[in-house]
């Protein structure tokens, strides 16, 4: 008598080994899913990361008074002179403010800058580095605690959760 498997039993097994390759596919296809989440949260955690030490260093090492001002949009913009320098330490008249274009725009410069009278030739001794884009909202609050002061920096991108960094600034720092 010859043993061979009937047509039957070669279908079954065809067929639970098709269901096993659709696990195994949809198992991969979710590893593959959830990497790229945990990749994409951690990118934006090491960026929201950067983007607070720079505005920890920024008025830690402040030198000056804190001028925190509004503009038509309800936005802040915060200046003051800062120790702290990306590209020329001469540059330490350090500036925050919303661009026409929504973009959160850091600007170091060897001036202090004015919104509405600034000369073209500002730019010339600026440093202008854009740190976020899409911005909604960018609001600085000042309170103090202990004698030190506090400093609340609100972002709002679209489409995105309103992130908050807390910094402070000793009071061992001339105001100007």
């Amino acid at each position: 008598m010859k043993k061979a498997f009937t047509l039957l039993e070669v279908v079954i097994s065809i067929t639970l080994f098709m269901i096993l390759l659709i696990f195994l596919y949809k198992t991969l296809d979710q590893t593959k899913h959830s990497n790229n989440q945990v990749i994409n949260q951690s990118k934006s955690l090491k960026y929201k990361n950067e983007l607070y030490d720079i505005f920890l260093e920024d008025i830690l090492e402040s030198l000056s008074k804190i001028e925190i001002k509004s503009d038509n949009d309800k936005n802040s913009l915060l200046r003051f002179v800062s120790s702290n320098s990306y590209h020329n330490s001469f540059f330490n008249h350090i500036t925050y403010l919303i661009s026409s274009n929504n973009k959160l725009i850091r600007m170091e410069s060897k001036e202090k800058f004015n919104l509405s009278d600034t000369p073209i030739d500002f730019y010339d001794y600026s440093f202008i580095d854009v740190l976020l884009e899409d911005i909604e909202l960018f609001e600085v609050k000042e309170n103090t605690v202990n004698g030190n002061k506090n400093y609340v920096l609100i972002v709002k991108q679209k489409d995105e959760k309103r992130i908050v960094f807390n910094t402070y600034k000793f009071n061992n720092t001339k105001e100007e």
